[in-house]
């Protein structure tokens, strides 16, 4: 379960590599667009972009022009089809489509919802890449394609379960640990015990810590030792008591195991 993720500024993107400027102006275009914010007229692009409108502009035309935006009748600004055709090639190359592959015949129960999250260490965030759902599966979970930071919840607890300890702390500052519910885990003590405790038993769980009502299991994607998403089920509190979800962890065990090679997902620790 994702949270929210703010808008990428200039001020919140990561330090510039040595490359070649034009190229980093016309990707901070096209990183400018958010679930927030699908549609931009050209000084709100400019704006989230950190860039002058008239440069703006003309990197729109060429962007327009080779398929990345498309420009609507009113002058504004969406992301455009080539993207779509690029994005799916992506989706049939890495480790989380091949087990997104696998998770299609995940046996689900009325109430549940399988996700796969694929994570960005740039900037610390999260996406759902898929959502499977069961009948009833709750709607309140995070929309397939939203990218959120990584924050309290279980898919984000899973993801920092597969990293050393050391390197969870030096990530701690820059994760959003805001109290969503009364049970949402806020001090950073705790968060890092909570860490620990995913990390031991190879899988993290929460309830109603992210969302009223919702519980969840998650468990590491690892490749080359090093996290690069999650799998998770959540659903309703009631339909997933404790009991439940270490059954689904091994479940969610399992799927990773038959999808990746054993090498590409060994964990730190835990199962």
């Amino acid at each position: 379960m994702a949270a929210e993720f703010a808008d990428r500024t200039p001020t919140t993107m990561p330090s510039r590599r040595r490359g070649v400027r034009a190229v980093d102006r016309a990707l901070d275009v096209l990183t400018a667009f958010s679930a927030a914010h699908p549609r931009l007229q050209l000084s709100e692009l400019a704006e989230a972009a950190g860039l002058p409108k008239t440069s703006t502009h003309r990197i729109a035309v060429t962007l327009v022009e080779r398929g990345f935006l498309r420009q609507d009748d009113d002058g504004a600004y969406t992301l455009g089809r080539i993207l779509l055709e690029l994005g799916s090639l992506v989706s049939t190359t890495t480790e989380v489509a091949r087990l997104t592959a696998a998770a299609a015949d995940f046996p689900l129960a009325g109430g549940e919802a399988l996700l796969v999250a694929e994570v960005d260490w740039l900037d610390k965030s999260l996406m759902i890449t898929t959502k499977l759902k069961a009948p009833h599966s709750p709607a309140a979970l995070s929309p397939v394609g939203r990218r959120s930071v990584l924050a309290n919840g279980c898919v984000s607890l899973a993801i920092l379960s597969g990293l050393p300890m050391d390197e969870v702390r030096r990530l701690l500052p820059h994760l959003r640990l805001a109290q969503r519910t009364a049970a949402s885990i806020t001090d950073p003590e705790e968060f890092l015990r909570e860490v620990e405790a995913a990390r031991n038993r190879g899988h993290a769980t929460e309830i109603e810590e992210f969302l009223p009502g919702i519980a969840g299991v998650a468990v590491p994607v690892m490749s080359a030792g090093r996290p690069i998403g999650a799998v998770a089920v959540c659903g309703p509190t009631a339909h997933l008591p404790r009991r439940r979800l270490n059954a689904l962890a091994l479940d969610l065990k399992q799927l990773i195991s038959r999808a990746l090679p054993p090498h590409t997902h060994k964990a730190v620790s835990g199962g």
